[in-house]
């Protein structure tokens, strides 16, 4: 099975640009994220601090690595997508709902909602391992693919506005 180049382009693209800013939003303010990733209460205190970095780096070199098409960085933001929604998961079940999720920007609780937004990013890295038709890009797809990067990245902004909205509302409950 082989996909069209511009579809899995964008995918590829979008994705190594999601990671780098999620990466680089966390080191703007390594202190901040190291808080946040402590709240979650999956990683033992000790090692908080270097688990933060360890985030921070995954998240920096699976951008890079998906900006210059490795396969291997798709599949570990498959591998760190669903642990966010793991983790988020775990934190839910234990009642721990008002709970940052630490993706960077503005603060969000956790919500089902983002458990399910992981998971269909996980989806979508995984349509990024599928093998691309070989065939020659036209400037055309060249043009559709930066495109479908923005409209991608538009979406996920609205998704996410629309996710702290809902929190907002809830919280008045």
């Amino acid at each position: 099975m082989t996909v069209d180049p511009v579809i899995v382009g964008i995918v590829r693209f979008a994705l190594g640009w999601l990671f780098l800013a999620g990466g680089a939003l966390k080191l703007k303010d390594m202190t901040e994220f190291r808080s946040v990733l402590a709240t979650y209460r999956v990683l033992p205190d000790r090692v908080v601090g270097a688990g933060a970095w360890c985030v921070v780096i995954v998240e920096i070199a699976i951008g890079i690595g998906a900006l210059w098409q490795y396969q291997a960085a798709y599949a570990g933001a498959v591998a760190v997508l669903l642990g966010y929604a793991g983790a988020m998961t775990i934190n839910l079940a234990r009642g721990r709902r008002f709970i940052d999720c630490g993706c960077g920007g503005a603060a969000q609780p956790l919500s089902i909602g983002l458990v399910l937004r992981n998971v269909a990013l996980a989806g979508a890295a995984m349509t990024a391992l599928v093998p691309a038709t070989q065939r020659p890009l036209g400037w055309l797809d060249v043009v559709s693919m930066a495109s479908g990067v923005l409209v991608l990245a538009m979406l996920y902004a609205a998704i996410n506005e629309l996710l702290a909205a809902r929190a907002r509302l809830e919280e008045w409950v």
